[in-house]
């Protein structure tokens, strides 16, 4: 699952990258990599740290700042993924000192982290400032951040046997920084078992219109569901058979919307929409939960709970470079309902 970190840009100053020890070099390659793989930065509406940070990086010289550099040019390149805006207060104290505008967001966002240099600690812990979740730079490798980071990015196992607590935690790191989310789940088409998707899809909502950090702004909370009819319709069918599957899928698509659906709509506040897809060739299988930070596998889909609540066998996985196959699965063609319908 994601983890968030807040970056003082001083921590890549070049005074700290001397080419004779090249402990402080791989301790800041490490973070970035790190990022990379289930990270996210989190920056200021106006854009200060963002532009200080990729200054401070691509200034360096290309015998210490080479590799940092190209780590950096991979992350620009999934922006959007990895770099995440946040709107604070701005005055004008904040907007000259990067280290206090760093420590505010921090602060206000709740990220897991702030990331420091070493002088950056010294005067945090001189102003007295609380810098339990502050870790410098010359120290990443061994902080507890990325002990958590690289066990969120292994995986914690089937949710069946971790406690409520750890997979609602999971479920909020996925959603937290999102303002929309997709579901991918070919099964709900079938317009059975109905509750069950309604209950594992409410959970998930509830957590997030709970704990996202949007939730105040107007354009959060829109939610597709991409799921395929009960009935394939292919080239082949006699007329009268694709009439009938059209009516099948008809009533399967009022079940999901009578029970998913519309249930949903009266306890979330942001659009809920249903999508079904016809797929004569099969490949709408593997099930997710898409946000515009993460792509999370979901293994036996979203009927995540048995009877009395407890949670089913189910991992959740990330698997960000997946997406293309999500892009392929919204493109399929609408399915054929019966116009009755």
């Amino acid at each position: 699952m994601l983890v968030s970190a807040v970056v003082d840009p001083s921590a890549f100053d070049k005074e700290y990258f001397e080419e004779s020890d090249k402990s402080y070099k791989i301790q800041a390659e490490d973070l970035l990599k790190g990022i990379e793989e289930n990270g996210i930065l989190l920056f200021d509406s106006e854009g200060i740290l963002r532009a200080a940070l990729i200054e401070q990086i691509k200034s360096l010289p290309n015998t210490v700042g080479q590799q940092l550099q190209t780590l950096l040019a991979e992350l620009l390149k999934i922006k959007s993924k990895r770099f995440v805006t946040c709107c604070i207060s701005l005055n004008d104290t904040l907007s000259d000192d990067l280290l206090k505008l760093a420590y505010c967001l921090k602060k206000d966002t709740k990220a897991d982290v702030l990331i420091v240099s070493p002088q950056s600690l010294e005067t945090l812990i001189s102003e007295e400032k609380n810098v339990e979740e502050v870790v410098p730079l010359s120290g990443y490798r061994d902080s507890d951040f990325e002990t958590y980071r690289h066990r969120y990015h292994e995986g914690l196992g089937s949710i069946d046997t971790l406690p409520k607590s750890e997979v609602k935690e999971m479920i909020i790191r996925t959603v937290r920084f999102a303002k929309r989310l997709k579901f991918y789940d070919p099964h709900i088409g079938r317009g059975s078992n109905t509750c069950y998707f309604h209950a594992g899809i409410e959970c998930i909502l509830s957590l997030w219109q709970k704990h996202g950090f949007f939730k105040s702004d107007h354009d959060f909370g829109k939610v597709k569901i991409y799921t395929c009819s009960a009935d394939c319709i292919l080239e082949e069918d006699t007329d009268s058979k694709k009439e009938k599957k059209k009516r099948k899928n008809a009533e399967q698509h009022q079940n999901i919307v009578r029970d998913i659906i519309t249930p949903l709509k009266k306890s979330f506040r942001g659009p809920v929409e249903v999508l079904i897809k016809e797929d004569p060739d099969n490949i709408f299988h593997a099930r997710y939960l898409e946000s515009e930070q993460a792509v999370v596998r979901v293994d036996r889909g979203f009927r995540l709970f048995k009877q009395g609540r407890k949670f089913r066998q189910n991992l959740f996985n990330l698997h960000m470079d997946e997406s293309s196959l999500l892009r392929r699965y919204e493109s399929l063609p609408d399915a054929e309902l019966d116009s009755a319908s």
